[in-house]
């Protein structure tokens, strides 16, 4: 066969680089139609009724007429100008000691020789399964100016004429929420680091520069599409984020804009919710974050330049720290200590303890095992823990199902589909919990033909939408590092696109795939504020139970439910690492 006659085959047998181009972009229409019309349901549809009813008369979207009394009222409240304060200093400091500590612990674990990393790996998410409330209570009883437990050993051991430490400040609120967000940022970054490639690093060392040197010319640069996008996640969160301001911020009057909403809707002076405040307030909320996602696309729109995974084969080389490795280790057991053993070892006290009381020998003999024993028994527990796993496991499938499909098309298509899809998956982080209650209220009490409100389903819909824009972050920073080759390779040798997506595609992305399960799982078994706000005889979950108890004044119970969910979610994270240690 001549040469002539073979490239002649060659060419009919392999489709031309036109109709590679021209095949994918027909599915991709598809996909993006049905995206648009699921996301703007859960994503416009609530946004737009809660701005409209910030200009109605009683603050609801059925309301006649408008005014703009309610933005009057809120923007002219001299209070706002410390509320803005309190939120813009919690908020750069969370992120700041979030993201910093969240780095370089997953640097530590995940590329370097670091002793114990893989129960470093496991244990380093376990506060994930600590609800926030839970983890601000049992800070504030280790660390309350008045009876904490550890303030009280440490007078003792010290001689202290006061008490060294109020959990109710400032403070206090940075420093439990960066123990809260640390895990997240090591779950967004773990992947990046696990899989980068080390032909960068290798060639700086091989040019004379030190290691430290190379880690911060190289390495953290190599990562900053991944680090920066986790910062923006993180800072929006601290934005909006409840349980840890209302629970340690509040009871010393220090608001933010989440509490200070909440603040509207259940204490108001006239004892009616001020939905129309609420409302104007969120608007404000939602143009800061409008402002960070500007930023955010400002930081990822190089990010092909970062591209880690490809065609070609590597191994992600170990960074040997020499002695150094037990100064790492020590760092992440100081931090595995802060965030797990102390509070974690308070909530058991508390849950063997008839009544709340400080961590003393003299009360080892009131140990009992009874509130276990009776919340095993109580049938509405059950119902609780039925109600949280069917909204959690749906939930999450529908965030990953959503989040990787949005995330590859938002990678791969830089024009207006791609940015379309972006923005509505970034839109719910500018809604509070709280806020994303009212306006679902709004929504399915507005639009009663969808019978769903007071149902689990309300819940389901509700974080799916709350926890869209984690997984699209975790699923774009994954697809930023996949090298379009690959996938162009598939398509070249016959394969459909489906096929090429199923068999190579999603096998390199299926860590983070499942990061993101686990993350939004672990999250709505915990999440109060939605829960709280659609809460509802037919939807009771174990974050509404807990909460309950513990504002009822049962402490001890709380403590006992939550330290059966700290097991529970533990063992779930010990199963998924176990699984994608070695991928």
């Amino acid at each position: 066969m001549s040469d002539a006659r073979f490239d002649g085959r060659l060419a009919g047998a392999l489709p031309s680089p036109t109709s590679l181009r021209e095949r994918l972009p027909r599915g991709k229409t598809l996909v993006w139609i049905g995206l648009s019309i699921i996301l703007g349901w859960l994503v416009v549809v609530p946004v737009a009724l809660l701005i409209l009813s910030s200009f109605k008369t009683e603050g609801f979207p059925t309301d006649a007429g408008f005014t703009l009394r309610h933005y009057v009222e809120a923007y002219t409240d001299p209070e706002l100008r410390v509320v803005l304060f309190n939120t813009l200093v919690f908020t750069v400091a969370s992120t700041v000691s979030a993201v910093a500590l969240g780095t370089a612990l997953a640097w530590l674990i995940e590329r370097t020789d670091v002793p114990g990393a893989g129960v470093f790996r496991v244990l380093i998410v376990v506060p994930m399964a600590t609800p926030p409330v839970l983890l601000a209570t049992a800070w504030a009883m280790l660390l309350s100016p008045r009876a904490g437990s550890l303030n009280l050993g440490l007078v003792s051991a010290l001689g202290l004429s006061g008490m060294p430490f109020n959990i109710y400040s400032m403070a206090g609120m940075v420093f439990v929420e960066t123990l809260t967000i640390i895990p997240t940022v090591f779950l967004m970054l773990a992947h990046a680091f696990r899989n980068a490639d080390p032909a960068h690093e290798e060639a700086a060392q091989t040019s004379g520069a030190s290691p430290w040197r190379v880690f911060w010319r190289v390495t953290l640069p190599m990562m900053a599409p991944a680090i920066l996008g986790a910062a923006a996640f993180v800072a929006i969160v601290c934005l909006v984020v409840f349980d840890v301001p209302g629970t340690l911020g509040m009871p010393a009057r220090i608001f933010v804009l989440s509490s200070q909403v909440y603040y509207l809707f259940g204490a108001s002076p006239s004892g009616v919710p001020a939905f129309g405040q609420i409302s104007a307030l969120a608007v404000l909320i939602l143009a800061c974050l409008i402002l960070l996602a500007v930023v955010y696309q400002s930081f990822t729109r190089v990010s092909s330049r970062f591209v880690t995974i490809s065609g070609k084969g590597f191994r992600p080389r170990v960074k040997e720290l020499g002695p150094w490795r037990w100064v790492g280790a020590g760092l992440v057991s100081a931090y595995l200590a802060l965030a797990v053993v102390l509070p974690l070892g308070m909530l058991v006290w508390a849950s063997l303890m008839p009544y709340l009381t400080p961590v003393t020998w003299q009360n080892l003999g009131l140990m009992t095992i009874s509130n276990h024993l009776a919340i095993l028994k109580n049938p509405m527990i059950v119902t609780a823990v039925v109600n949280s796993l069917l909204v959690a496991t749906i939930a999450s499938t529908a965030v990953m199902a959503l989040a990787g499909t949005s995330g590859w098309i938002i990678v791969r298509e830089r024009g207006l589909a791609g940015r379309v899809l972006d923005i509505l998956t970034f839109v719910p982080l500018a809604i509070p919990g709280v806020i994303m209650g009212i306006a679902l209220t709004y929504v399915y009490l507005s639009i009663p033909v969808i019978p769903i409100y007071g149902t689990i389903w309300i819940l389901v819909i509700a974080y799916t939408t709350f926890y869209l824009a984690y997984g699209s972050r975790t699923s774009q920073s994954a697809f930023f590092q996949l090298h379009r080759d690959l996938e162009e390779a598939g398509l070249a040798s016959g394969a459909s696109a489906a096929r090429t997506h199923l068999r190579i595609t999603f096998p390199l992305v299926f860590p983070a795939m499942l990061g993101i399960w686990v993350w939004v799982f672990a999250h709505v078994m915990r999440e109060l504020s939605i829960a709280l706000m659609l809460h509802g005889r037919q939807n009771v979950v174990i974050s509404t139970l807990i909460w309950n108890y513990w504002s009822g004044g049962d402490p001890v119970t709380a403590s006992a439910i939550g330290v059966w969910l700290i097991v529970a979610l533990t063992l779930l994270v010990g199963a998924t690492f176990a699984l994608t240690r070695n991928r």
